[in-house]
């Protein structure tokens, strides 16, 4: 019994003693362990998300929770004080809820949920009780609805980002509830819907300690242009780009001090004069006014902020984005102010001058020059030498040629170079294509260059060339797999594209490929199987053979497909109906046959279909018309037959722009369609689209339908060269955005209807070789034409015709039973009652048949022994008849029964 005693004496003497070395070592380390309530919250904050195993791979009940990923603790306390469970990879996104166990760590500072997917729940509103939070990022994560008001009670709270959770599904009606929260120092909302908030800088300008605001893309419409009182002057970083204002930059803006770091007002709508007051903001480091409607010059009092730099003081201005505005005046008095810019980007103006070396001689610190859409010329020698180093070279349409410039041979480090229409004839020197190993984008095209094209293979960074019209003249070159944009049209490269199933690797990165109007021949490759991401494939205008391939059908994303002006032959592969995202189809002038298949409804997206020139054949088929998108149809010059079928394309019911566009991620593609009528040549280059249907020389058969009324956005009709029979609808003439109709060579009938004169928009016009009759249609539009649009209608007459209208030809064919036929000859009868002469070959007629009816039937009911004689006349005569066909009948029965008779 005392040994047991004792024992337990020891036991806790024991446990005493391990419990003090444990605080010793707490005390020596200054670190205490987390607490083991805060432990299970954390464990059931665990358990509210669904597949945690990658960012809760520390999180075992084992180990300390202050040394769980994501998991900060008070050293001193044991408290967990910061919990980042932002996703560090798209594919650990958590997903799932937040738990209101969050609610158990009561001294949590900092939350961050950024980067995960909680499929559109709602903001918790428990978080709004988190009372000692000092910073809270929800952004990215993929919430919507209303932001708790009470977030305003966070009296604590430093930092709130609840930006990039989808464009505008989280909203604010207002933002009087960020007045509570006056230790803010970073408010970012972006993509939040704040429209309605009249308030908002009232609200913002009551946050003294604000250092960061960034309400970009808010819908924010009123951007007031003075405040009584300037509250926020710690402000250092201000973004309220993309927005509509449509206003003036406002004069608070100047009043905030020498704080103001960062400004972007980008894409706001913007307009007037850039204000001399920018002068005032001396610690500005970057301003960003790209993209709105500000003109006149740029201020001379942005050379402030080289005094600055002159004053040694520590700050001045080094990111200048003006471009995409309407600024104007000379560049080179500007240009002086700037010797300090890292990026200068002036693109997209109305600016003009001449750039020399001398100018740009203190340019040492220069990154970025992009001068691009100007009228600047660089006038430089062949021997300079620039003080600086660029990263992005954009010249577009600046006049650096005629010689190539040599001075981008001392260029080794950037990353992107446009020189595009730069008016460079010249070979390219080879030193130019080896020149930077970290070259992403080349932009040469619209030169007269000309040269062997290298091997690209090896550039793996090059993801985007475009040497669109020049003269380049070699084979085909290859590619690296990592490329994403290749435009190489309208130059002379030749010989197979075979080779470029080496860029159709599993992983490849291509987007879009334009090696239109070259001189490539052979077969189209069967290796698109794994061009998932192609948007745009354009080798029109080759001399390429062969079948079209059946793996184009899994170009899934495919917008654009341009083959035409080839010699492909065979049938379109029925694979194609997996391109659902089509539309833009160019297979024209090329020896296709067979039918236009009915699979064609599959392309719902549809909007240009281009099939002219070819050797299809059949029916046009019904499922067309489910194309309800449909700008532009062309199946000319084909050997297609049957009638056309009742389309009521959507797409050209109006000429509304909203069904014309076709927009591609990468805005510098753009497709364009060439029209040709009675010889004349009309080129659509990018959109909207014409609203076009060119069905000519077929076999088409039957009436033009009268469906095509409906479409009062037509504005190019051309059914020449068919077999269309009866009259020109009636009604034609609501179609009264018509530029182009052609209706020759065919065999229409009937007058021309009268409603035509509606269509004041017409500019060509040709009814030749027809049936038609009556007399030409006079005044607006049809005062213009010659008498080539009339030819070969025998009955027709009228200006511009030689013939002359008799009065009896004006009508028309008598034989014609169209309702406008009708009521111009109704109308004509109206008028001669009216006074008009009635001409004599009628009025005989009229009188002989009046005479003759009433002299005949007259004298029968006058002369009684006549009337009895007329009717035993044709009693008899009815006997006689009888008897004879009796007879007859009989003679046939015998001779019928003699022939049946057995021999």
């Amino acid at each position: 019994m005392i040994m047991l005693i004792r024992g337990s004496k020891f036991i806790q003497i024991l446990v005493f003693y391990l419990i003090g070395l444990h605080c010793m070592e707490m005390a020596l380390t200054g670190v205490v362990p987390c607490m083991d309530s805060e432990q299970e919250a954390l464990l059931k904050i665990k358990e509210g998300f669904k597949d945690v195993s990658e960012p809760f791979s520390s999180w075992t009940a084992e180990e300390d929770c202050c040394n769980w990923r994501g998991v900060g603790c008070d050293n001193t306390t044991g408290h967990v004080t910061m919990l980042d469970l932002h996703s560090r990879d798209p594919s650990s996104k958590l997903l799932g809820e937040v738990s209101p166990s969050l609610l158990d760590l009561p001294y949590l500072r900092s939350l961050n949920l950024s980067l995960n997917h909680f499929q559109q729940t709602l903001i918790p509103e428990f978080i709004c009780s988190l009372k000692y939070i000092e910073h809270l990022n929800l952004s990215n994560a993929n919430f919507r609805g209303t932001i708790p008001s009470s977030l305003g009670n966070l009296s604590h709270l430093k930092s709130l980002d609840l930006s990039g959770n989808g464009l505008f599904y989280l909203k604010a009606e207002n933002l009087s509830w960020v007045y509570g929260l006056s230790s803010l120092e970073v408010l970012a909302l972006g993509g939040v819907e704040i429209s309605n908030a009249e308030d908002w800088l009232d609200a913002v300008n009551m946050l003294p300690s604000l250092v960061e605001l960034r309400l970009i893309f808010c819908k924010l419409h009123k951007l007031p242009q003075n405040l009584h009182h300037v509250n926020f002057t710690s402000l250092k970083i201000l973004d309220l780009s993309l927005n509509n204002f449509s206003s003036t930059i406002p004069d608070w803006l100047f009043d905030i001090g020498h704080s103001l770091v960062y400004l972007n007002l980008s894409r706001c709508q913007l307009y007037g004069v850039i204000p001399d007051a920018f002068g005032n903001l001396t610690s500005l480091i970057s301003l960003d006014l790209s993209i709105n409607y500000l003109e006149g010059p740029i201020p001379l009092t942005f050379g402030l902020f080289q005094e600055q730099v002159e004053l040694n003081r520590s700050s001045s201005l080094r990111e200048l984005y003006l471009s995409s505005n309407k600024l104007n005046g000379s560049f080179e008095r500007s240009l002086a102010q700037f010797s300090q810019l890292v990026v200068l980007d002036v693109a997209m103006n109305g600016m003009e001058g001449n750039i020399t070396e001398s100018q740009l001689l203190k340019f040492s610190s220069l990154r970025v020059l992009d001068l691009s859409s100007n009228r600047f010329a660089l006038n430089v020698s062949s021997s300079w030498i620039p003080p600086f180093q660029l990263e992005n070279i954009g010249l577009r349409s600046c006049l650096l040629g005629p010689k190539f410039p040599l001075w981008l041979r001392s260029q080794k480090n950037f990353s992107t170079i446009d020189v595009s229409n730069a008016g460079i004839v010249d070979v390219v020197p080879d030193w130019f294509w080896n020149l930077s190993s970290r070259i992403m984008l080349m932009n040469l095209s619209f030169n007269e260059l000309k040269g062997h094209v290298p091997d690209f293979s090896s550039q793996l960074q090059l993801s985007e060339l475009d040497l669109t019209s020049n003269h380049f003249w070699s084979p085909l070159p290859r590619f690296s797999a990592n490329s994403r944009v290749l435009f190489l049209a309208r130059n002379s490269f030749y010989g197979h594209i075979s080779h470029l199933c080496g860029i159709m690797s599993i992983n490849n990165s291509l987007s879009y490929l334009d090696l239109s109007s070259n001189n490539l021949s052979g077969e189209i490759p069967d290796c698109w199987k794994y061009g998932h991401n192609i948007m745009a494939l354009n080798l029109r205008s080759n001399s390429l053979s062969g079948h079209i391939p059946n793996s184009m059908g899994q170009l899934v994303r495919l917008k654009t497909l341009r083959l035409g002006n080839n010699s492909l032959s065979g049938e379109v592969p029925l694979s194609l109906k997996n391109c659902i995202d089509l539309t833009f189809l160019d297979l024209g002038k090329n020896r296709l046959w067979g039918n236009i298949l009915a699979w064609i409804e599959n392309l719902q997206n549809l909007k240009v279909l281009l099939l002219r020139f070819n050797l299809l054949s059949g029916n046009i088929p019904l499922q067309l018309c489910q194309l309800k998108y449909l700008k532009i149809l062309d199946l000319s010059s084909n050997y297609l037959s049957g009638t056309i079928p009742p389309c009521n394309f959507l797409g050209m019911t109006s000429l509304e722009d909203t069904l014309s566009y076709i927009s591609y991620p990468y805005m510098a593609y753009s497709d364009s369609v060439k029209l040709t009528f009675n010889s004349r040549e009309f080129m659509n280059h990018g959109f909207p689209f014409f609203n076009v249907i060119d069905l000519s020389s077929n076999h088409l058969s039957g009436q033009i339908p009268n469906e095509f009324i409906s479409l009062l956005g037509l504005q190019y009709l051309n059914l020449s060269g068919n077999h269309l029979v009866g009259p020109i609808p009636p009604n034609i003439g609501e179609m009264a955005n018509l530029e182009a109709l052609d209706l020759s060579r065919n065999s229409l009938s009937c007058t021309m209807p009268s409603s035509m004169t509606n269509m004041t928009f017409l500019e060509i016009f040709d009814v030749s070789f027809n049936h038609l009759s009556g007399e030409i249609l006079q005044g607006g539009q049809f005062n213009t034409f010659d008498n080539l649009s009339y030819i070969g209608n025998p009955q027709l007459c009228g200006f511009p015709l030689s013939k002359i209208c008799s009065s009896n030809e004006s009508l028309g064919d008598p034989h014609c039973n169209t309702e406008e036929g009708d009521e111009e000859k109704q109308g004509i009868q109206k008028e001669e009652q009216h006074g008009f002469k009635i001409p004599s070959f009628y009025l005989s007629m009229g009188l002989g048949f009046i005479v003759g009816y009433c002299g005949f039937w007259g004298s029968l009911l006058l002369n009684k022994s006549w009337r009895y004689a007329y009717f035993r006349f044709l009693g008899n005569m009815n006997d006689k008849f009888y008897v004879m066909v009796a007879v007859g009948a009989a003679k046939l029965k015998r001779k019928f029964q003699h022939q049946q008779a057995p021999k």
